[in-house]
């Protein structure tokens, strides 16, 4: 082949990745990506930005659906479009508020052409969970966030729904818009209905935790403060049944990071005696949490 002819072959090859069918993007490039969720905000943080953009640009299906369902990717609210806001409870770093979202949740649907239209929505009840002193948002608060989003996406169907961020414009402080928990903890339920709750769904409810506690475990990571006050109680649409889901990834982290600093975190009668005994925390030492 002549210099020149492969000169043409190398420009026409270019050419043809230039020229994208954008009806083959799984779910959507950086060209046809919509514009309305990427443009036109900011948090006043660039870690915070570049986190939810990068959701945006690497969107992915859910596992529990097929293609025709809208990619799971995060956005950014203005604080300005909640209302009715209520504290409903508190813990060491953070507040969580439940709250009507105005606008609800942004889907879009792919057209015949490749364009992705927005979708109708109507308001829907979330929480708000405030994170403590995130004005200068931490190396922590931010791991806390890419946990729970890795674990929300990978997840099949016992997963707490994460939809984006917020902040207070008074305090400044951060805020994650998930997934409203109508019924409450597991530790609240039990407390009210053990005798009425029959031990088959019992025992279902301890296997399905196990699973969702092992695949926490898959991803490389360690809970740290699992109790029966982080799992929290929904009413599932997909299995037509109310599910528990695993929450609070404030003390998590990676396993291959977990070091002995003395601190014990955690619920004391839920924490494993090795950690007691100023060990790292472990997967064991969650399993001992578990039982």
């Amino acid at each position: 082949m002549s210099y020149i002819n492969r000169k043409i072959k190398q420009l026409v090859s270019k050419f043809n990745k230039l020229n994208i069918n954008h009806k083959n993007c799984n779910p959507w490039c950086k060209e046809c990506v919509p514009r309305y969720i990427i443009e036109g905000w900011t948090s006043e943080n660039h870690d915070v930005d570049e986190f939810i953009k990068d959701t945006i640009y690497n969107a992915k299906y859910p596992l529990w659906g097929d293609d025709t369902r809208c990619p799971l990717f995060l956005e950014w609210v203005p604080f300005d479009r909640f209302e009715d806001m209520k504290q409903i409870g508190e813990g060491g770093f953070a507040k969580v508020y439940s709250a009507t979202w105005v606008d609800g949740e942004t889907k879009y649907e792919r057209q015949d052409d490749g364009i992705w239209k927005k979708k109708e929505s109507s308001p829907m009840k979330v929480a708000l969970k405030r994170l403590n002193d995130s004005q200068n948002i931490s190396v922590e608060y931010l791991n806390e966030l890419q946990i729970h989003w890795n674990y929300f996406k990978r997840s099949k169907i016992s997963f707490l729904k994460f939809y984006g961020m917020t902040k207070d414009p008074v305090t400044k402080e951060f805020m994650m818009i998930i997934e409203f928990s109508e019924k409450g903890n597991l530790r609240s339920v039990l407390t009210k209905d053990f005798n009425n709750i029959l031990w088959k769904d019992k025992i279902m409810n301890l296997f399905k935790l196990s699973v969702e506690l092992c695949n926490f475990h898959k991803l490389g990571y360690c809970h740290k403060d699992l109790h029966s006050g982080n799992i929290l109680q929904i009413y599932n649409e997909e299995v037509k049944s109310i599910v528990s889901y695993i929450s609070d990834f404030g003390l998590s982290g990676p396993l291959n990071k977990q070091k002995s600093d003395g601190k014990i975190c955690g619920v004391l009668p839920y924490v494993a005696p090795e950690v007691l005994n100023k060990e790292p925390y472990t997967t064991s030492s969650d399993i001992y949490s578990f039982g």
